[in-house]
């Protein structure tokens, strides 16, 4: 037997009271002789034993009804008689994932899913504590009657969610409900993708029952990708897109929702979509919103897909000797591309690209550490006259590999990429010193990424300065894959008017956004940011990033490719799902079912019993009955 409300037994002590008023009444006084009473005296005398009797019973009867009504108090729980069910702590994980939006039968599968999750709420009772937790870790709480609401308020994702990461979190609410049973109930589609997961749940004594709602098999279209190349059209461009489609199926492709290209992709497998090019031009400027759309089908959620592109003229660049040959050839690279443009020293636009001890630089610059440790002083020189809060330090030799601060760490960054275990043989380690010939209302320190403990690469207003010379004596910087589109985008991100694209999927969680003051919706509206981290929101589309007014980037969300192959999820592959879950739980007691009044009864078996509120109150409320019958004989 166990207790919810333990601190009430306390009123147990009242059973002393009718104790304490019993002795009382049989303390003796003095007698004094009353000849008008001397028959009842005697009357009484005759009487006595069936007084005796009749008084222990009220007391006794007093007792129970305070003990009863005490222990009523304390909330007992026990599993004594094997009906209905002792209070559960139950958390049900509700599989929202976008392929749960798939209709077969004439019904959505989210349907099912919900109306299963209804039926175990509605066999809940008030000693119950419970909880819905969505694929998308997303948890809600309260009564029976405001999680059935709730419920019916629930939509599928955009994406696949994390059902993992939403078993865990279920298995941490049912366990703090204890003494309550707990118990962990899902209830899913089945789709496979779901399933798949680097880490394996532990419950442990907990018990998981889940349940896949199968149907029909369907045929489902799908875009899979679409990739705009670049991120940057001037003005003109061009789309890459793949469609897994069973036969062949007519797509369209619009820019801010005018449709601006139509054509047929043929047939093609989830696992070898058809891919497509489409080369554009676009006669508007700035950010503009994209999709690639097929007609509906099954599935509707995946059949359009986002990708956003900025149409601007290139950044300008001013080359200087000093950066190196690498520096000069990754630049070069870029203009012969067309995604930069030579520029002049006199145009105030233009980025100065070269070495730090160079004459003549001028913000915006991107700046590297002299090859000759002799220019060092000069290399100061020119930044405490730029206005530039940092120096280079003594030189430091031996092989270090760079890192990338946490508060940096987005990993859809070019930087991130670039710099993260970059070795680094030869640095000069950056010094922030906002004196010395730094400008008043200097920039924060903005620190990319650090070699040895100390900065190596930083990033303020209008400079990005790196510690070490871009030669393969000095570090691997130079020969990383990622070192270009890192140098394009410092030229148009940092030092440039560009703002950065992010492609990521519903729920996920984005850092480094510290530019940001608010996220403009696909309907216009603009929700205020503050910090750098963001959510990102669980409907797919593209969200713009704004500072102010402007526009300075782009959240592309789209779902995971594989939540569109649906394969599987039909109602005979619960053998699959079983198997799948039991991949992704451990546990003492994980059971599958495929039949949903066996996955009710197995939720509450583990509660098997009841609680003993009413039938103590019943027995506090029969006791006084009793003791007024009896006093009032």
């Amino acid at each position: 037997m166990a207790f919810l409300a333990p601190a009430f037994l306390a009123l147990g002590l009242l059973a002393g009271v009718p104790v304490l008023v019993h002795f009382l009444r049989r303390r003796i006084g003095r007698t004094v002789a009353f000849p008008a009473v001397r028959y009842l005296a005697r009357m009484e005398q005759e009487h006595s034993k069936d007084l005796k009797l009749k008084n222990r019973l009220l007391l006794l009867l007093r007792i129970i009804a305070c003990l009863a009504l005490a222990l009523a108090a304390a909330r007992p729980i026990a599993r004594l008689f094997g009906v209905g069910h002792a209070p559960v702590a139950l958390a049900l994980v509700i599989d929202n994932s976008m392929s749960s939006g798939v209709v077969a039968d004439g019904r959505a599968r989210f349907d099912s899913v919900r109306a299963e999750a209804r039926r175990v709420l509605n066999d809940l009772s008030g000693d119950d504590r419970a909880w819905l937790v969505t694929a998308d870790g997303r948890v809600i709480g309260g009564a029976p009657a405001a999680l059935t609401e709730a419920l019916t308020a629930m939509t599928p994702l955009g994406g696949r969610g994390n059902l993992t990461l939403a078993t865990q979190r279920a298995l941490g609410l049912a366990r703090s409900g204890a003494p309550r049973t707990p118990v962990v109930a899902l209830v899913s589609d089945g789709q496979r993708s779901e399933f798949v997961s680097d880490s394996v749940v532990d419950a442990g004594p907990i018990p998981i029952v889940a349940l896949t709602v199968g149907g029909s098999a369907v045929a489902n279209r799908a875009v899979l990708d679409a990739r705009p190349d670049p991120v940057r059209w001037t003005p003109s461009g061009s789309v890459s897109l793949a469609v897994a489609a069973n036969t062949t199926t007519p797509w369209r492709l619009t820019l801010d929702g005018r449709t601006v290209a139509r054509g047929d992709a043929p047939a093609a497998t989830m696992a070898a979509p058809a891919r497509i090019t489409q080369k554009l031009a676009s006669t508007g400027s700035g950010w503009m919103r994209g999709s690639v759309e097929l007609d509906a089908d099954a599935l509707r959620a995946d059949d359009t897909r986002w990708f956003a592109i900025r149409v601007a003229p290139p950044p300008m660049v001013v080359v200087r000797n000093e950066g190196g040959p690498f520096l000069s050839a990754a630049l070069g690279t870029l203009v012969d591309e067309g995604r930069l443009a030579r520029g002049t020293p006199a145009d105030a636009r233009a980025v100065m690209v070269g070495g730090a001890d160079a004459d003549g630089t001028r913000l915006p610059v991107l700046l590297t550490a002299p090859a000759d440790p002799l220019r060092v002083g000069d290399a100061n020189r020119q930044l405490a006259r730029l206005n530039i809060p940092w120096r280079f330090g003594a030189i430091a030799r031996g092989q270090v590999l760079a890192r990338v601060p946490s508060a940096n760490a987005d990993t859809t960054s070019p930087a991130v990429r670039a710099f993260e275990g970059t070795p680094v043989r030869l640095r000069y380690p950056l010094v922030y010193s906002p004196g010395g010939g730094a400008a008043t209302g200097a920039p924060a320190p903005d620190t990319l990424a650090t070699a040895g403990g100390t900065p190596w690469v930083v990033a303020g207003a209008g400079y990005v300065l790196i510690g070490s010379p871009l030669e393969p004596e000095s570090t691997d910087l130079p020969l990383r894959a990622s070192f270009v589109p890192w140098v394009l985008e410092s030229l148009a991100r940092r030092l440039g008017d560009d703002g950065r694209l992010i492609e990521t999927v519903p729920g996920a969680t984005i850092t480094g956004l510290r530019e940001a003051t608010g996220l403009e919706q696909p309907d216009g509206k603009v929700v205020p940011l503050s910090g750098d981290r963001l959510t990102v929101p669980a409907s797919a589309g593209v969200y713009f990033l704004r500072r102010q007014a402007a526009r300075i980037g782009a959240l592309v969300v789209n779902a995971e490719p594989e939540e569109s192959d649906v394969a599987g999820m039909a109602q005979d592959n619960g053998n699959a799902a079983a198997g799948m879950l039991a991949r992704l739980v451990r546990g003492e007691d994980v059971a599958v079912m495929r039949a949903a009044p066996a996955w009710r009864s197995a939720i509450f078996a583990h509660a098997a019993g009841q609680a003993l509120l009413l039938p103590l109150v019943a027995l506090a409320l029969a006791a006084l009955l009793a003791e007024a019958y009896l006093s009032g004989r």
